[in-house]
């Protein structure tokens, strides 16, 4: 992954904090769902051995809110197809309305769970 000047990285503590999020959530996604050999999209089950297909896709979003931002359960993989299907569906409303993953995926439970927990503060 390239990361140009200009955009959201401000230095390098940022850029490294985001590439070892990414890393958990691929690694999460591989313990959990990929039975340690494959990572899996969470919405049409796609299996890879690499993560060149898959997207790392905040549940919260990184703009809204911050502290949300490198907890490694605020994160899913999505293949590229679904990611980009699923902001093209709910395009803004994404960004303030976790919820709306949940809708797209269809019910996903360990998204449920973490949604839940966090509203409950």
């Amino acid at each position: 992954m390239r990361f140009k000047k200009g955009n959201r990285w401000r230095g390098s503590k940022g850029e490294l904090r985001y590439k070892t999020w990414r890393k958990m959530v691929f690694q999460r996604n591989k313990g959990r769902v990929g039975l340690s050999k494959y990572y899996v999209c969470v919405k049409c089950k796609k299996k890879r051995k690499t993560t060149r297909v898959l997207h790392a896709h905040h549940i919260y979003s990184w703009k809204k809110f911050q502290k949300k931002r490198y907890d490694s359960k605020n994160g899913v993989v999505m293949c590229i197809k679904c990611h980009n299907g699923f902001h093209r569906k709910y395009k803004f409303d994404a960004l303030d309305n976790p919820d709306l993953l949940l809708e797209y995926i269809k019910d996903n439970k360990q998204i449920k769970e973490y949604i839940y927990s966090q509203k409950n503060f």
